[in-house]
């Protein structure tokens, strides 16, 4: 009898190629998968198996790589000021997969004033040309999440093509528990 094989990751590796990460009963299972003409997804011969009894001593490994790799784009710091330990981590994991990202690119004017000058604006904190997709990180203490909750339904009235991803803080400490990180804030 074939165990338990549990999808929990897909990662596009390039068009019509992309690796997928099972959990099974003895451990952690990663294959290959390629799109097929006809658009199914068919599994390669590219397959590691990382026993059970190895995940603890591999996730050592991941964490030691990703804190000296080379593919990692410079200390993420020197790229953008961000406001707080939350961007700055979340941009690690974007650069970690090597999703390109875009820090505060744009406000968007949400009230102006009798003259035409803007007196509220909204920026959110990521960009990501890639899927078009705007990200606001929102880890803040409730008083605040209140305040900008409103600017996000003000932004999409005004902007409803906008394309906004909000990641509460229980939301983000899901994401860093998925990845193994402990929250900075």
């Amino acid at each position: 009898m074939e165990g338990r094989r549990e999808l929990i990751e897909r990662l596009e590796r390039c068009p019509g190629e992309e690796i997928r990460i099972f959990l099974t009963d003895g451990g952690i299972d990663i294959q290959l998968f390629r799109q097929t003409h006809e658009g199914e997804w068919v599994p390669g011969e590219e397959r590691l198996e990382i026993p059970i009894t190895l995940l603890d001593r591999f996730q050592e490994i991941l964490h030691g790589a990703e804190e000296n790799s080379a593919f990692e784009v410079q200390a993420t710091e020197t790229r953008a000021p961000f406001a707080n330990a939350s961007e700055a981590e979340f941009a690690r994991i974007l650069d970690f997969y090597q999703i390109e990202w875009q820090y505060e690119p744009k406000s968007f004017p949400l009230e102006r004033d009798g003259g035409g000058e803007v007196t509220e604006s909204f920026t959110p904190d990521f960009y990501l040309p890639q899927f078009d997709l705007f990200i606001e990180l929102t880890t803040l203490k409730q008083d605040l999440v209140t305040k900008k909750n409103r600017k996000i339904r003000r932004l999409r009235e005004l902007y409803p093509t906008v394309n906004l991803k909000i990641l509460y803080g229980r939301d983000y400490r899901k994401l860093l528990e998925r990845f193994g990180i402990d929250p900075k804030e």
